[in-house]
């Protein structure tokens, strides 16, 4: 395959970078063939190996043209001063900004769970800013097929090639939706009939004895100061994970993991009854 362009990349005048420059770079060919296959998160540049084999680089070259990308492919030492990253993989992505929906969206998947009459499933996360954390518990969350994820405008850790590589491609399955405002999110949200349930170790309810049935909100909060006291004031109930060994706490993304499948037992088990 040569080195010209698969297509000419179809870009918009005002395409923005996701974060830094450096941050745009999405690496690996699973989280980039994931990336393009899912076909949502706009990609600016497509770069490969000369050395990836044939059969992949028609692979690449079909999904690029699919999306009217130019597919650029040269040596591999070139990929790596690009990301400066020596686990590319062969492949290398330059990422615009992440389509996130936004509260109005929200509203209509929430009325639609609500309609079909599933137990509905939303996680709020709470200014998370360890990239991460934030992509391990987006990795739950598709792991349990929730219904969104919502994360505010301010304080939180975008959706980042980071961010992408630890979902493990999670990110592009996913509806995920900014917003102004998390209480006034959390509120519309218990309008529609779902229960807000805070996760935090300082709650007096334990998992154990907890009614998770029903549609639930999940707020996951901050790794530095748990959940704003604004959010808990419109919490329906606070539930703590038992910790029967020595250290006091889980973090943000093991918790949610926990939480989110005991969500969808309680009301497996509820449905078979």
């Amino acid at each position: 395959m040569s080195r010209n362009a698969v297509n000419r990349n179809k870009r918009s005048p005002g395409a923005d970078f996701a974060g830094s420059h450096q941050r745009s770079w999405l690496w690996g060919r699973h989280a980039v063939l994931e990336t393009l296959t899912a076909a949502r998160w706009p990609v600016l540049e497509l770069w490969a190996s000369s050395e990836l084999p044939p059969p992949d680089q028609q692979r690449v070259a079909e999904l690029a043209a699919r999306q009217g990308l130019r597919l650029q492919v040269v040596p591999s030492a070139r990929l790596q001063q690009l990301c400066h990253q020596p686990d590319h993989q062969g492949l290398l992505a330059r990422m615009g900004q992440f389509p996130y929906a936004d509260q109005a969206a929200l509203l209509t998947a929430a009325r639609k769970v609500t309609a079909s009459g599933s137990p509905g499933l939303f996680v709020l996360c709470d200014r998370l800013q360890d990239p991460h954390n934030f992509g391990a518990v987006l990795r739950c969350c598709d792991a349990v097929a929730a219904d969104g994820i919502i994360v505010g405008l301010t304080g939180q850790t975008p959706v980042t090639s980071h961010v992408a590589r630890a979902s493990s491609g999670a990110v592009n399955h996913l509806q995920l939706f900014q917003i102004t405002s998390l209480a006034d999110g959390l509120q519309s949200l218990r309008q529609q009939g779902f229960r807000a349930v805070a996760a935090t170790e300082k709650a007096e309810g334990s998992l154990w004895q907890t009614d998770l049935t029903g549609p639930v909100v999940l707020i996951i909060g901050s790794e530095a100061t748990g959940i704003s006291p604004q959010l808990l004031q419109h919490c329906d109930l606070q539930v703590g994970i038992p910790m029967l060994g020595k250290v006091g706490s889980l973090n943000a993304a093991v918790a949610a993991g926990i939480l989110l499948y005991e969500c969808r037992r309680r009301n497996q088990k509820g449905a078979s009854e």
